[in-house]
This record gives C-alpha cells, structure tokens and sequence, in this order.
C-alpha cells in the first residue's frame, strides 16, 4: 500500500477554510475514514466479513439455545418447544439461528464463487483452498447435527435421507451407512 498515493483533505474557500484554521476535525476525519484502496476492490470482497458475522451470530444464538435445550431422545423435542413457548424471546431467537444459518451457507456459496470466479485455487494458493474446502466439509456436517437436534418429524426424516447418501458410495457405501 506504500505505493498508492492518499490524497488529503483541501478545504474549499470561505467557512471550511475558516474551520480548517481554527479546528481541523474534518481534516482528520477525512485522514482517517478515506483509506486508500485497490480500484479492483468490488462488491465480491464482503463475503469474508459477512461470513465473520454470521459466524459470530450463529455461535451467540447457539450458546443461548443450549442453555435451554434438554439433549435426551425422550425429551429433546419438549425442549424446543420450551423454548419457542416459554423463553423470552426464545422464538426469535431460534429463528434467528435458523436463518442465519441459510444466510451463513448462501454467503459461503457466495464466497467459494468468487474464488472460483478469480482463480484462487490455482498455485500458490491451492493450500488455502484445500483448508477451505475442508472448513465446508465441517460446517456441513455441523449443520446437519443442528438440523437433527430436535428430533422432529423433520429432523428425523432429514438423517434419514442425509445418512442414506453415504449408501451410494461403492463399497463401503453400505457399511457407514
């Protein structure tokens, strides 16, 4: 970033010059929030921070969840249900969970198509899309233990689709199925 030139706050003749003499708050602003950055930068680059927040949100929102949840066979779907009738606020709450995590996996596609879109996984970087790809492997598999912990009618027929996929795979498919 050495190389990129900052321009600096000018004021235009008459009050700004004026308040530029005697207090020069808006040249400092300007200092400040006008960062210099690259021209290729565009709207694909938010992903990244927006995959930071919805991390942050779904990690919140989940610690929240559990402090209520009840993890037993017998009792997880009652627990859901106490959560949605009887917390305060534990509706929003979960559906807050829920579509953040829809938001979370459209901001991921969103992301892993920029970087097949710019070639991020070509050399030197195709470590770094290995790990990431790895990562979605894992949130994948986190989002369907989230899925089947209410242990619903929904939930349970999700598992049972979800883990009779794995019988597809020749050979073993049957066995970790």
């Amino acid at each position: 970033m050495a190389g990129i030139p900052h321009d600096h706050y000018e004021p235009k003749p008459g009050f700004q010059t004026w308040l530029h003499k005697r207090l020069p708050i808006v040249a400092i602003g300007y200092d400040v929030l006008m960062l210099p950055t690259p021209k290729n930068l565009n709207w694909m680059w938010i992903w990244g921070i927006v995959l930071a927040f919805c991390l942050g949100l779904q990690i919140v929102t989940g610690i929240v969840l559990a402090m209520h949840y009840t993890p037993h066979v017998d009792l997880a779907f009652r627990s859901v249900e106490h959560i949605m009738r009887d917390v305060n606020g534990g509706y929003m709450l979960r559906y807050i969970h829920a579509n953040g995590a829809s938001l979370f996996f459209f901001a991921v596609y969103l992301h892993i198509f920029r970087g097949l879109y710019y070639g991020s996984y070509k050399a030197p970087r195709e470590v770094t899309w290995i790990i990431g790809m790895l990562i979605y492997l894992a949130m994948m598999a986190t989002g369907f233990m989230g899925y089947v912990l209410p242990w619903g009618q929904m939930s349970f027929w999700g598992a049972t689709v979800i883990t009779g996929l794995f019988g597809a795979i020749p050979g073993i498919g049957p066995t970790i199925q």
